[in-house]
């Protein structure tokens, strides 16, 4: 479709090397905020995870991560909402996933890094992308506010991919 997330942005493509490399998935419960085509979130159902819930501001990507969950056969696995970090709480039920996929602009997740505690679990793991590596420190230092520590683990060309974790 016509969101964003073909797999073949370096940001999509750190995301995508990552979910394979995850130790376990099997049964884990995931959030996708700003999911763009659901390529991640089908990514980590295929690596082992339970469920996936996902949302995005844009009413394209929620119907192309819909299509994509379909095509995937993953539409019972697979739930999607327009909206933004508030409304990816309300469909997670106040039960934070396991872990978080955000592949969106560092600016717009430093924004959204103080409600990270309603869709991370205390002993979640994040995969946050869409960033570039001269922005790390940064969203690093805003992150560390909210009680996160965030590594910077990978990079291609100037983009990079960093782990969040409780402090």
């Amino acid at each position: 479709g016509s969101a964003f997330g073909t797999g073949s942005h370096p940001t999509t493509r750190l995301c995508l090397e990552a979910i394979e490399e995850l130790p376990a998935l099997e049964g884990a419960r995931v959030a996708d905020l700003g999911c763009g085509s659901g390529i991640l979130g089908i990514a980590a159902l295929l690596q082992g995870a339970a469920t996936v819930t996902a949302s995005d501001t844009d009413p394209l990507a929620v119907r192309a991560t819909a299509d994509n969950a379909a095509v995937s056969g993953f539409s019972d696995r697979l739930q999607v909402a327009p909206g933004s970090v508030e409304v990816l709480a309300e469909l997670l039920q106040g039960r934070p996933a396991d872990l978080l996929l955000c592949n969106i602009l560092a600016p717009v997740i430093e924004a959204l890094c103080p409600a990270f505690h309603t869709v991370l679990a205390d002993d979640g793991l994040g995969l946050l992308s869409g960033l570039l590596v001269e922005q790390a420190p940064r969203l690093q230092a805003a992150l560390a506010e909210q009680g996160w520590r965030g590594d910077l683990v990978a990079q291609q060309s100037q983009w990079g991919l960093m782990t969040i974790r409780r402090a």
